[in-house]
């Protein structure tokens, strides 16, 4: 198996079962994550597990197809992409879980848990889009060798910033663990969900550090020109990482619904307005931890956990009556129009000072008026 053949694409002789037996377990992990997804109605956070694995599934597939014609370009390219797009999803999918653990225990979380998906998700969809053009390019053997080398830069970087991010994404789960045992509100379930994450990411990083070295060995080194380690550090862990989850559902042991939280008790549910993120999709990637927001203290108004049950419930009914509708979103993102727009606000804004000047000048007239009438 993995001969070394570099007169064809693939610089050895594929195998010609492996695709096949990957192809189906991915697929039956992926049909099973579906079923979860919806047993457990966690839909809002797992539901690209069943997507990453038809992914996967579709790469072995295209691979299997390659292996039997070593010399089409179009296959083998898009084999490549396609198992090479996987575990970027899994990463995402991390963390959008990790995501819906701070919305459960809100009060504990190092940054807004709806910031973890818009700054990570963020950059990881851009890892996404330049693995894909980078590996589109690399493996390419009709572009020149320049072309390719640009190709190759891409994936290294890209790879290598998903590393760095990973290492900053188990670095804030760690401190939420350490909080949450510190506070005794760390649950069986809640740990369980932790540790798959855990285990998970480790995944991740150690396939990610496989391809980074066999990037920097070029296609010329022992990794790109030896197809065995790639069923171990590729196929074979990603699938593990794939059943983790099938195992340790995370929909089995956090709410469904993020308006759900734990309360301070460490005991009791509760049902909250959700804590939502109402500035900009912009600001929330260059500002995740709401620097601007605690230091103006904006951030406290948020903190649902420490009000009465009027306070939220008020809350909840001022947010139900400002929700604008989602075509409104979609054509005026910064909502600048409308009765409750920034541009509203400002002329307000301005229409007050204007009037609280005139009134101040009145009153001064009046004073004046008063004085001269007294001498």
């Amino acid at each position: 198996m993995g001969r070394h053949v570099p007169i064809n694409l693939w610089h050895y002789e594929p195998n010609k079962v492996a695709p096949i037996v990957f192809a189906v377990m991915f697929a039956t992990s992926g049909a099973v994550h579906f079923y979860q997804t919806f047993r457990y109605k966690s839909s809002r956070y797992t539901i690209m597990l069943p997507w990453a694995a038809l992914i996967m599934a579709a790469g072995f597939c295209l691979r299997e197809a390659g292996a039997y014609d070593t010399h089409d370009l179009d296959i083998y390219i898009a084999g490549q992409v396609l198992i090479m797009s996987g575990p970027p999803i899994y990463a995402a999918i991390d963390y959008f879980i990790l995501s819906r653990v701070l919305f459960y225990i809100p009060y504990l979380s190092p940054l807004h848990p709806g910031r973890v998906v818009t700054t990570f998700i963020g950059i990881d969809t851009l890892i996404e889009c330049v693995i894909g053009n980078g590996v589109s390019r690399m493996v390419n053997q009709g572009l020149s060798p320049s072309q390719r080398a640009v190709g190759e830069i891409m994936v290294k970087t890209a790879i290598i910033l998903q590393a760095v991010m990973f290492g900053v994404f188990v670095y804030l789960g760690v401190v939420f663990h350490r909080r949450c045992a510190r506070k005794g509100v760390l649950s069986r379930a809640i740990k369980t969900v932790l540790y798959t994450l855990y285990f998970s990411s480790t995944i991740v990083t150690i396939r990610c550090i496989y391809r980074i070295v066999e990037m920097f060995q070029g296609f010329d080194g022992y990794i790109y020109t030896h197809e065995p380690l790639f069923w171990v550090f590729e196929a074979s862990i990603m699938f593990v990482n794939t059943v983790i989850f099938n195992i340790w559902h995370p929909g089995r042991r956090l709410p469904g619904d993020n308006t759900i939280y734990l309360s301070m008790d460490g005991v009791t549910e509760r049902k909250g307005p959700g804590w939502k993120d109402d500035r900009n999709f912009l600001l929330t990637i260059f500002d995740p931890f709401d620097l601007v927001g605690i230091c103006t203290g904006k951030d406290k108004k948020t903190q649902f956990w420490n009000m009465s049950d009027e306070e939220v419930e008020k809350l909840i009914e001022d947010r139900k009556k400002n929700k604008r509708v989602w075509w409104k979103v979609l054509l005026d993102p910064f909502h600048l129009c409308g009765e409750k727009g920034k541009i509203t606000k400002f002329r307000r804004r301005g229409t007050s000072d204007v009037e609280a000047e005139a009134g101040l000048r009145g009153h001064e007239t009046e004073l004046g008026k008063t004085s001269s009438t007294q001498a």
